[in-house]
């Protein structure tokens, strides 16, 4: 990182619109030939709410620092995308769709895929990433300017969370599984598991547990680790949903950066997170606290209809200026 342009790095978006009526009935053709837990392939996990303009917008507005936002999709696009650019919110080549195709490209027997972390895994496969680069989900949001020091700190990335032992979540998931052998009832795939197996399977008895915000990632190291150990790639992106067996990548790649000593570790930070019904008027508060610098909305589709409009009246309001004009139209 030698120079200004070099400074710039990537965002990453995973994005899906769950209600297409062609990725429903391929998602469907899918469900019907695997016992995938019931959290793996529940509809609000795959519903779209207009948070990707949000995000984007948000990116816009509060990060100077990135260069290109590649939105990751499965032949889709978001419907008012291509408005950004058109109207001249962003340069033309700002905002870039990747298909599944290309990030699995030479691991195409792996597709369709409704796996997060699947698809997670293969990000470092987009042509022409940025070395380091930012990977959100779809619903997250800048809440309040970033600066590149929020990431890295030279070559060593930033992590924000706490370490955590793993035996007693260890010894959770194989009473779950010695269930799941008797019920016949698959095992959730939580986050918390998929972080301790990512140290696990570094020979880690302890993991640095992250919660939702934006995650920086260190390409080349996580690229290198998944190609020479071929047969863990392979296992890890097999599964069309997700899994209890996988690891999380992104935390596999920080564990790998930690055992090089290539990481700043600091304490938790505040996000400013829609959970629920409950979570909606702190959500609304924080929206103007400048001590939070990170969003996220989750399962805006679960809210009542008042609390959804409250939200997305106040996330218009926030970011009208970096927002396609036809959302701004349709909800005038």
């Amino acid at each position: 990182m030698k120079s200004d342009n070099e400074k710039q790095i990537d965002i990453v978006i995973a994005w899906v619109d769950g209600d297409d009526p062609a990725l429903k009935q391929k998602r469907a053709q899918y469900q019907k030939t695997t016992s995938a837990a019931s959290d793996a392939v529940s509809s609000t996990r795959f519903a779209s709410n207009d948070e990707i303009y949000y995000n984007i917008a948000s990116i816009l507005k509060y990060v100077p620092f990135c260069r290109y936002i590649y939105v990751v999709t499965d032949q889709q696009q978001p419907a008012l995308i291509s408005e950004f650019a058109n109207k001249g919110i962003c340069a033309k080549d700002k905002i870039r769709i990747v298909d599944h195709k290309e990030i699995f490209s030479g691991y195409e027997q792996f597709l369709p895929t409704f796996n997060t972390r699947s698809i997670e895994t293969m990000l470092w496969n987009i042509s022409g990433l940025s070395d380091y680069f930012i990977y959100m989900n779809d619903d997250f949001f800048f809440n309040q300017p970033a600066i590149q020091e929020d990431f890295l700190d030279n070559d060593n990335i930033i992590i924000y969370g706490h370490w955590r032992k793993s035996a007693l979540l260890q010894a959770k998931l194989n009473y779950r599984k010695s269930l799941q052998k008797l019920s016949g009832k698959a095992v959730q795939p939580k986050h918390t598991v998929a972080q301790m197996l990512s140290a696990k399977a570094l020979g880690m008895n302890q993991f640095f547990e992250v919660h939702h915000y934006p995650h920086v990632v260190d390409k080349n190291i996580l690229k290198n680790y998944l190609l020479d150990n071929p047969q863990l790639l392979n296992e890890q992106i097999r599964y069309k949903f997700r899994d209890v067996a996988q690891i999380n990548p992104i935390t596999l790649m920080n564990h790998l950066k930690i055992q090089k000593n290539e990481t700043s570790l600091k304490p938790p930070i505040s996000v400013n997170y829609l959970k629920n019904e409950n979570s909606v008027e702190g959500f609304l508060a924080d929206l103007h606290k400048e001590s939070i610098k990170y969003g996220c909305i989750q399962s805006l589709d679960l809210l009542d209809s008042g609390s959804c409009k409250k939200i997305s009246d106040a996330m218009i309001h926030k970011f009208s200026a970096y927002l396609p004009p036809s959302l701004l139209q349709a909800t005038n």
